[in-house]
């Protein structure tokens, strides 16, 4: 069947699908950083990052076209102005497939990728989730033991997004968001890992149709006691990964402890936050 074509005998299993965001190759984005309480140009911020701007409406809006990445900055985010969603003209249904969207600015990446299958798992259906069932005490991500600090339960899901990005997920009867967050031994890396229950699968298309990649209206990382590793998840830039499964959103964020997203790691921030998207799979069922 061709993407986006629904068939009428269908209707179950397309709703086990998972959806993929369109145009994932061209879509092109680029977002510098812009300081205090400013929404136009502002001035060098000088802080514990080294003067390195962290908060994305500190930032004066440019655009540096690329091929197949679109830049985003995770760090620091406050209240964005508000703004339109990405531009989304289709939907993607693919059984068992992977289509990824990567975007990289100023250091910081979002990626949507997404797997599914028919079945549910233990905790999948309609009721409440429970963390304890969906996040381990400890996983084993790119050859790392990461352990679990910190677990947060929540039907107040704007408290758990950035900007407009909360009222979004309110909009579309989000029922609950729960994360967790974990480090690795030597505290270098920590991730936030977590799962907005919809009330329908097609409420959660629609808030995953609302996540504005352009303003980085997403979901928040989540910060633990100073001196865990990842007291400044809800500030840091890293690499994000989400997919939309049923009625549920699957997300992480990995990032190094301090908050910073240096260019030379990349890479193995993009491996932990793919990894860590995996791991509530299972319990909902998705292989």
């Amino acid at each position: 069947m061709p993407p986006g074509t629904d068939d009428p005998g269908a209707e179950s299993a397309v709703e086990a699908e998972p959806v993929f965001p369109p145009e994932a190759a061209e879509s092109t984005q680029n977002m510098n950083a812009v300081a205090g309480d400013a929404t136009q140009a502002v001035p060098p911020v000088n802080d514990a990052f080294g003067g390195r701007p962290m908060f994305r409406d500190e930032t004066p809006g440019s655009a540096n076209e690329r091929t197949t990445t679109a830049e985003i900055d995770l760090s620091e985010l406050s209240e964005p102005d508000s703004s339109g969603p990405s531009k989304r003209t289709k939907m993607l249904l693919l059984a068992g497939g992977f289509l990824a969207l990567l975007l990289i600015a100023g250091g910081g990446a979002f990626l949507l990728a997404a797997n599914g299958s028919d079945e549910g798992g233990d905790v999948a259906g309609s009721g409440a989730l429970e963390p304890g069932d969906v996040f381990p005490e400890s996983a084993e991500i790119a050859g790392e033991t990461y352990e679990l600090a910190i677990t947060d339960d929540t039907e107040k899901c704007g408290t758990a997004a950035h900007g407009d990005y909360g009222d979004a997920l309110d909009d579309n009867n989000c029922e609950q968001i729960i994360r967790a967050s974990y480090v690795n031994e030597d505290k270098t890396r920590a991730v936030t890992v977590g799962v907005a229950a919809m009330d329908s699968a097609e409420d959660a298309k629609k808030a995953q149709e609302a996540q504005d990649l352009e303003n980085a209206e997403w979901f928040a990382g989540l910060s633990g006691k100073e001196g865990s590793g990842t007291e400044r998840m809800e500030i840091a830039g890293g690499h994000g990964s989400g997919a939309q499964w049923e009625r549920y959103l699957v997300f992480a964020l990995a990032s190094n402890t301090d908050g910073r997203t240096a260019e030379g790691n990349m890479d193995e921030l993009t491996e932990i936050g793919d990894e860590f998207a995996e791991v509530p799979y299972e319990p909902l069922g998705v292989s």
